[in-house]
């Protein structure tokens, strides 16, 4: 598998296609990394949790205009628009303006995605998890890689129990530091 497609950016769909249900993808600003995940989740119709570490930088993706889908569905020729579903979590449509909107995915925040256990994420197919490396100036969350792989197993639910395949999850960070709390719990980080 090529890690990089032949455009520059990260190869998303190769590395989903390895089948990994953690994918973890450090590397310099700007190299497509949350970009190429959206734009592969809406070419693919893969439905997809945009997440964030805070609730406030979920509120802000959560909005039509902030929102790190926008230029992807202008490259597209496409419209987007997230409606608030809750507190914590905005749903995010293709073509809002049709008969039927196409509902591509929701965001959520990790710090608060505890008050969402209980519902039903079974449509969910990949977690996409931008920024995942908290940076040195932003508050820690209490015990963080616990509360990642507890997130996980409330989108994955049982999956493999019922002959599905796990929900993948794509990590994506700048490669400003690697003392994640996450890469932590999962012990790769000597």
């Amino acid at each position: 598998m090529r890690i990089y497609d032949s455009n520059g950016y990260v190869n998303i769909r190769g590395i989903l296609a390895e089948g990994y249900p953690f994918n973890f993808l450090v590397g310099g600003r700007g190299t497509g990394k949350t970009y190429t995940s959206l734009m592969v989740a809406y070419q693919d119709q893969i439905r997809f949790m945009l997440m964030r570490r805070t609730q406030a930088q979920a509120d802000l993706i959560g909005k039509t205009e902030f929102s790190p889908i926008q230029p992807v569905v202008n490259d597209m020729g496409r419209t987007q628009s997230c409606k608030p579903l809750s507190k914590y979590t905005s749903a995010i449509y293709l073509d809002p303006d049709a008969e039927e909107p196409q509902l591509a995915g929701w965001t959520a925040a990790l710090s608060t995605f505890s008050n969402l256990r209980g519902f039903d994420a079974s449509s969910v197919q990949l977690i996409i998890y931008d920024e995942f490396i908290p940076e040195t100036h932003e508050r820690p969350i209490k015990h963080e890689g616990d509360a990642f792989l507890n997130c996980y197993e409330t989108i994955n639910r049982n999956r493999e129990l019922q002959g599905r395949p796990p929900v993948q999850a794509l990590l994506l960070s700048n490669a400003n530091r690697m003392d994640s709390p996450i890469l932590d719990a999962l012990g790769l980080i000597p």
